[in-house]
């Protein structure tokens, strides 16, 4: 449920969704610009104390949702999207309503242009700790293609080895093919997914699947 509260001139966006706290925010920050940023912030502690990897974390920095909050980016240009988990503030400039992890931009074809129109959608309300939402699945995206036919090959490839290999289809501009190992329950677990994977020379990372 969506109710939209006026105050002063300004709409306020509160947002109620099951098993999350309700989510208070003004429209005008779920619709703007959105930006990305890398160095010289990659390894140094977000706003609520992670430490932020700009090419594996799907995090991004919003200037009011609550730490945890997983959000829905559309890019208006090409209609992809990307999911975010919001662990730091900004971006502080007029215009501007998210600032995205590198990984994050190149999801939704945004590092060209810097900077992209986009909607915000949030999913889930922030809770605390690092989890983003309670009875979540998570899944470690391993690779992308425009190619069906090589991520039905990477697909085979990993089902040898890890259980629940799956393929998920983005469709925008054009049609990207995303290669997804596990289902896990939390954060931890899924990250050590990662890790092994990544120890197999995969460029891996964590999403949330529900």
């Amino acid at each position: 449920m969506v109710l939209l509260v006026s105050a002063c001139g300004r709409k306020t966006v509160q947002i109620s969704i099951p098993g999350s706290a309700p989510v208070s925010v003004q429209s005008s920050e779920l619709d703007g610009i959105a930006s990305y940023y890398a160095e010289p912030y990659h390894g140094r502690r977000t706003a609520n104390g992670e430490v932020f990897d700009t090419y594996k974390g799907m995090t991004a920095a919003h200037r009011t949702l609550p730490f945890n909050s997983v959000v829905v980016v559309t890019n208006k240009n090409n209609g992809r999207e990307v999911e975010v988990r919001i662990n730091d503030r900004g971006p502080f400039i007029d215009g501007r309503v998210i600032d995205l992890s590198l990984i994050a931009a190149r999801e939704i074809d945004m590092v060209r242009s810097g900077i992209a129109p986009v909607k915000l959608k949030v999913v889930r309300a922030g809770t605390p700790g690092r989890g983003a939402a309670l009875n979540s699945l998570y899944a470690v995206q391993v690779a992308a293609f425009e190619n069906q036919r090589a991520a039905e090959d990477l697909k085979r490839q990993l089902e040898r080895k890890y259980p629940a290999v799956s393929i998920q289809t983005a469709s925008g501009s054009k049609t990207v093919f995303r290669v997804r190992v596990g289902r896990e329950p939390n954060l931890l677990t899924a990250e050590k997914l990662a890790q092994k994977l990544r120890d197999e020379d995969y460029d891996s990372f964590v999403v949330r699947v529900n």
